[in-house]
């Protein structure tokens, strides 16, 4: 039986562990459709936004939103006869009262791709008394504004790069600049990431409406802007600079800051403005509200050919609010960066590798308390970055698939595979060795039962005096059943009662010297009859071997003396009650017989294993030179003594020179199998002021 090579086997199953992980990170970007693992990422970062949003940090001051609402609509359609969609005069009307108000720039979400045939025939009078068509009027504005930038959306047709729908030249050639204003959405259709510009090639690079707007403010050159595969660096005066990161698919990551009606936001209904614009032709006095702020015009309205709703981290809102988000980071500096896919692994890796050490080299449940609480750490950490920095740190994989897929493989394993192996261990030494050794043998990264050289030291320990006991007995018993004529079932049942009472005799003194054994961390190898063989230093190597078996040795025949002590004193009853028995003519009560111990120990090299198969005997034991001298040694002992040999002599001056100073030597000796005298020692084991009690039988 041999435990499997403890450090090879989380070593290949955190290899395999890892192959699966990375196999599950790189399938999305060969078939985007299996993105479960990106999804459940997406909800964490989701998660986080939220977080985020409950704890506002910076936002720009210089905000804005005009919002068309279904309300906006029914009171302009009624006050003015139109119908929606509206003349182009009316947002002619609007850029003009924003910039009578002194906005800084003008964003709409709204798309005036071409011009608009129910109102051709439209006249906007002027104040000098000339006339212009709807959509002249609003171009008009448009050109003396200069701060309005209009949206462009996005076509993707399948198959072919994205195409920019431009708005109608009237408009394009008098706007300050065409911003994109697409919507990109991941799989799940949440509104995440944006693209800083789409590339045209009739317009070129078309710029983020939001990002156009900033750059307005802050004086960015968009022209000059340096484009590279994972930022976007822009430029303007005085030193100022943004960095936008950038995915490997060249998006920039929306921070979710803002929401459609956040009060950091000066909003206001166009219907209102109009009113305003109204109030300023006639000559009164209007607020200037908008005074260098950033303005989006857009629709909150519900209807089919004005809503614009989609989900996002924050829930389902408005999307014209993705212009404002994307605004503030550049205005703020404040980007979302997220870690690369090499980082990610790296995490996995780590992290994966941090709960291998953990799960084998803690205790139950240690290794999954700890590691459940360095998931929540990592979690913890993750969220801060985020709130703090912006940063993207990935938490699904390197959680799931690094730190609890790894843990979970590897206790599998000891449960299903070491655990077994260690109740093996566990079946064949819990009866041989003390509990203590058993845990070292559980704990043990190297374990060879099938046979190995080791240093060891062998306990041999015969019960005197058990072989006349058992003959004296039986002679007892013999003369008992002539005088009492037994036969049949009473024959047996006294034979029984007999076998049963020496056996218990015989085991009591067994038994003492076997706890004594395990008492010092000894390996209990066998009976052989009234003897007792054990050793020390396997399984479990232990420098101190031979002294903790002298100790076991000492320790036993002082157990031995106490329990022939108690049986004496039971004697002296037992003799004063057959006086009793005599008188009276009843049968006399045997006398416990008193039993002595010879013991024999040495030390040395010998071959220790396994020996025998588990489909019949199995036993842990040694055999070679040394064993057979400790067997020696014990023949020679006698009564009542521990007989050492010159190596455990010499292991005791090393360990216990107090104790080794109390050794006697004795002579020489010669033993069968061993062509040279041996030098042998006794050690005492008698307590100073113990009692000499005769161990003789009585």
């Amino acid at each position: 039986m041999k435990l499997p090579p403890i450090k090879s086997v989380p070593a290949t199953l955190f290899a395999i562990t890892l192959l699966l992980v990375g196999l599950f990170l790189a399938l999305p970007r060969l078939f985007p459709a299996f993105n479960i693992f990106q999804r459940l990422e997406w909800m964490t970062y989701d998660w986080r936004v939220r977080l985020a949003y409950d704890r506002p940090g910076p936002v720009a001051t210089n905000l804005g939103a005009v919002f068309i609402t279904d309300e906006s609509i029914t009171s302009i359609n009624e006050a003015l006869g139109f119908n929606y969609p509206w003349p182009r005069q009316l947002y002619g009307g609007l850029v003009n009262e924003l910039a009578a108000q002194g906005a800084k720039g003008v964003g709409f979400d709204i798309f005036f791709i071409d011009k608009f045939p129910n109102y051709t025939e439209t006249r906007v009078r002027l104040p000098d008394g000339g006339a212009l068509s709807s959509d002249e009027y609003f171009a008009q504005e448009l050109k003396r504004a200069g701060n309005v930038v209009l949206g462009a959306p996005v076509e993707n047709p399948t198959g072919k790069p994205p195409q920019i729908i431009p708005p109608a030249e009237i408009f394009r050639t008098n706007a300050l600049a065409i911003g994109h204003a697409g919507t990109d959405t991941d799989s799940d259709d949440g509104l995440r990431r944006a693209r800083p510009y789409k590339s045209d090639p009739t317009f070129g690079r078309v710029w983020h409406m939001g990002i156009v707007l900033a750059a307005r403010e802050l004086g960015l050159d968009l022209d000059q802007a340096e484009v590279k595969s994972d930022r976007i660096i822009l430029r303007g005066p005085g030193g100022v600079e943004r960095v936008i990161p950038l995915d490997e698919n060249q998006f920039m990551f929306v921070d979710w800051s803002l929401a459609w009606n956040d009060k950091r936001i000066l909003k206001e209904y166009a219907q209102d403005l109009l009113v305003a614009s109204h109030e300023r032709a006639q000559g009164k006095e209007v607020p200037s509200d908008w005074r260098g702020r950033l303005v989006v015009v857009g629709s909150t309205g519900s209807g089919n050919n004005i809503s614009d709703i989609g989900p996002t981290p924050l829930g389902k809102t408005y999307l014209v609010s993705k212009h404002w988000n994307v605004a503030n980071s550049v205005l703020t500096g404040r980007f979302i960066q997220r870690s690369s896919f090499f980082t990610e692994l790296l995490l996995v890796v780590a992290l994966g590798f941090i709960a291998v050490l953990l799960t084998w080299n803690l205790h139950a449940p240690w290794p999954t308390v700890t590691v459940l609480a360095l998931a929540a750490a990592y979690v913890a950490g993750a969220v801060y970055l985020y709130l703090a920095h912006r940063y993207w740190l990935p938490m699904v994989m390197p959680v799931a698939g690094g730190l609890l897929l790894n843990h979970a493989v590897q206790v599998t394993y000891q449960v299903f595979f070491e655990q077994t192996e260690k109740r093996r261990v566990k079946d064949v030494f819990s009866k041989l060795v003390s509990p203590n050794i058993v845990g070292e043998l559980l704990k043990s990264e190297k374990l060879d039962l099938q046979g190995s050289r080791m240093k060891i030291t062998v306990f041999f320990a015969d019960v005197r005096g058990f072989t006349t006991m058992t003959d004296e007995a039986q002679v007892k018993a013999e003369e008992h059943v002539r005088q009492h004529s037994l036969a049949g079932k009473n024959l047996e049942a006294y034979h029984n009662r007999h076998a049963r009472e020496t056996l218990g005799t015989v085991n009591i003194y067994l038994s003492t010297i076997a706890d004594m054994v395990k008492k010092h961390d000894g390996t209990l190898d066998k009976y052989m009859g009234d003897c007792v063989m054990a050793f020390w230093g396997a399984p479990a190597a232990h420098d101190g071997h031979a002294l903790n078996c002298v100790r076991a040795a000492i320790d036993a025949q002082r157990s031995m003396a106490e329990i022939n002590r108690q049986r004496a004193e039971d004697n002296q009853r037992l003799e004063a009650e057959n006086r009793r028995r005599a008188e009276r003519g009843e049968p006399l009560l045997p006398l416990h017989t008193l039993l002595a111990l010879g013991t024999g120990i040495n030390t040395g090299w010998a071959i220790v294993g396994l020996m025998g198969s588990d489909k019949h005997i199995l036993n842990y034991t040694v055999f070679g030179r040394e064993v057979n001298i400790a067997s020696r040694l014990e023949g020679v002992s006698g009564r009542g003594r521990i007989v050492i040999g010159e190596p455990t002599y010499h292991e005791l001056q090393r360990l216990d020179p107090a104790l080794a100073a109390t050794v006697r030597e004795l002579d020489p000796v010669l033993v069968k199998g061993i062509k040279d005298p041996l030098r042998v020692f006794e050690v005492p084991w008698k307590l100073p002021d113990e009692s000499t009690m005769m161990l003789t039988k009585r």
